[in-house]
């Protein structure tokens, strides 16, 4: 499988950050090897969603310090059926006696 992701070697400041660009989809984070992990489920047939868990299962192992199961989760999504934007804020304690009900 050829990756549509290319480093820019074109880049006129230095800067100890990889520049990379794509041609159909973007992903970041604050670790390249977690970026490919998100680059390589969206081209497996993968959507964002995919590749958000995906980069942040790698930062857990990248950069444990930073991330890890269990952390705040914050998304912004926008939902092609009904055309709406929802938005999750899963910051903060959770109650000891929650239940997913």
């Amino acid at each position: 499988m050829t990756s549509t992701v290319n480093e820019n070697v074109n880049v006129l400041y230095i800067s100890r950050r990889s520049a990379i660009y794509g041609t159909e989809y973007m992903v970041a984070s604050m670790q390249p090897l977690a970026s490919q992990a998100g680059v390589r489920i969206l081209e497996q047939g993968g959507n964002a969603a995919d590749a958000a868990v995906a980069v942040a299962a790698a930062l857990g192992v990248t950069e444990p310090f930073s991330m890890g199961v269990g952390g705040d989760c914050f998304c912004l999504f926008y939902r092609a059926q009904d055309k709406t934007v929802h938005g999750v804020n899963g910051s903060g304690r959770a109650p000891q006696v929650l239940t997913i009900e």
